[in-house]
């Protein structure tokens, strides 16, 4: 350039103002000759210029040069190494009389796309370390649940038990009441037989204390066996309950599992929109 700046070149910068209108607030439009050199800019109010006039842009990219080059448009994006700030745009090359005399951006920050973006990511992450969560209690509760059922078959096979041993018991408590009445029938012939039967009669007498006592031990037993009884009945109902809330849990991971699965692929697709736009 002779340090003039070209017609076209200037006309595009005396129709800045109006050209910024039609775009938000983020867009920045700068118009650059064929050297880089910043001819004129348009920003958005508050912000403030990363490149002032005159001064020269050098994109590491290489996409100004080979708008330049060619003479065609193209899209490009530039880290935040490069300006500061995260930007992405269209260069568009301005022509006169089929001859490239420079170039006009339209750029915006991305910076808030890519905060989106990384934010998308973090929270696909953490949906993700709640699935896993989610499947370890969902583990442990099937677990909890097969638990429950071995206890449940273990308390029927003690119930079982039990009932055999007050079985047991009612027939000690029969016979003992047989044997009691087996004394006093030895007890009333010892008494006949007079002088002959008194030895017969201490041991009838005996019999029947041992009887009696028998009787009392199995009555007891049977009171203590019909309270582990009632013990177990309430353990029984309660295993039972605590399977049906276990196997409700079950489902109610599930379904959240489900819903997890649905968000992730939410987050995946507004991840991919945010980059598309």
């Amino acid at each position: 350039m002779d340090g003039q700046i070209n017609k076209q070149l200037e006309k595009l910068v005396g129709v800045l103002p109006v050209i910024r209108q039609m775009f938000s607030q983020d867009v920045f439009i700068t118009v650059l000759d064929t050297d880089g050199v910043v001819q004129g800019f348009s920003i958005p109010y508050g912000k403030k210029p990363q490149l002032n006039i005159g001064e020269t842009f050098h994109d590491p990219s290489g996409a100004f040069n080979e708008v330049i080059r060619t003479g065609k448009p193209r899209h490009n994006c530039l880290p935040k190494e490069v300006m500061g700030e995260a930007f992405e745009g269209e260069l568009v090359p301005v022509l006169d009389d089929g001859n490239v005399v420079g170039c006009i951006t339209c750029t915006y920050s991305v910076g808030v796309k890519e905060q989106m973006v990384e934010i998308t990511s973090k929270f696909k992450d953490s949906v993700g370390n709640i699935q896993d969560s989610l499947q370890a209690l969902l583990g442990g509760i099937e677990n909890l649940f097969k638990l429950l059922a071995d206890m449940d078959e273990i308390t029927n096979n003690v119930e079982n038990d039990v009932h055999n041993a007050v079985d047991v018991v009612n027939k000690i408590n029969e016979n003992a009441s047989r044997s009691n009445i087996l004394a006093l029938n030895a007890s009333i012939e010892a008494a006949r037989s007079g002088e002959y039967g008194r030895g017969f009669a201490v041991v009838a007498n005996e019999m029947g204390k041992l009887a009696g006592n028998s009787g009392k031990s199995a009555s007891e037993i049977k009171v203590t066996l019909n309270t582990i009884m009632e013990h177990l009945t309430a353990i029984i109902s309660s295993i039972k309950d605590a399977g049906h809330i276990a196997k409700e849990y079950t489902g109610s991971v599930s379904s959240i599992q489900e819903i997890l699965d649905e968000t992730i692929v939410l987050a995946g697709r507004l991840e991919e929109d945010i980059q598309k736009q």
